[in-house]
């Protein structure tokens, strides 16, 4: 596979020559990337017994110490539906624990347990965890081309994006 070069070198800032050699390189990225997700998590349910998205949550949690279902599905960009049933797997799997606040008894809290921590002492951080680290780095107008970017993407996949409030 050909080499992609990183932001800023002279070949990126170049570019390609052509359109059909700009549309190659783009499907090339776009693989890679899927291909980088899909095999993180391949090798974390080998490697730990937890998936790509159930490490985030933990280092996630691991971050706020403490945190509630609504922060950490805040903080993780994902539905709170989502979240709820990443949850269950990580309780059901005794990392997690799950139990009303002291301070609001209306709030669920979530706190690793020891068996949690343990994985997250030799689990490598996850992309998705990574992309949405380093999405807080790009300006407010680099992010709007990467978010057009995107929606372009997604209808020539055919994802159906729904409403932006179903987006947390």
């Amino acid at each position: 596979m050909k080499r992609i070069p990183a932001p800023g070198t002279p070949h990126e800032t170049r570019g390609p020559s052509g359109r059909k050699e700009l549309l190659s390189e783009t499907v090339e990225m776009l693989h890679r990337v899927f291909q980088a997700v899909d095999l993180f998590s391949r090798q974390t349910l080998r490697d730990f017994g937890v998936s790509g998205p159930q490490i985030w949550a933990l280092r996630s949690i691991e971050q706020a110490g403490v945190s509630s279902m609504s922060d950490l599905a805040q903080g993780m960009h994902l539905h709170m539906s989502t979240v709820t049933g990443i949850i269950d797997r990580l309780e059901s799997a005794k990392l997690v624990t799950r139990g009303r606040s002291e301070a609001d008894a209306r709030v669920m809290e979530i706190r690793l347990t020891a068996k949690g921590k343990a994985i997250l002492a030799r689990a490598p951080e996850p992309p998705r965890s990574k992309a949405a680290r380093g999405l807080q780095r790009p300006s407010p107008k680099e992010l709007r081309q990467l978010h057009s970017s995107l929606l372009l993407l997604a209808r020539a996949m055919d994802v159906d994006l729904g409403p932006p409030s179903s987006q947390n």
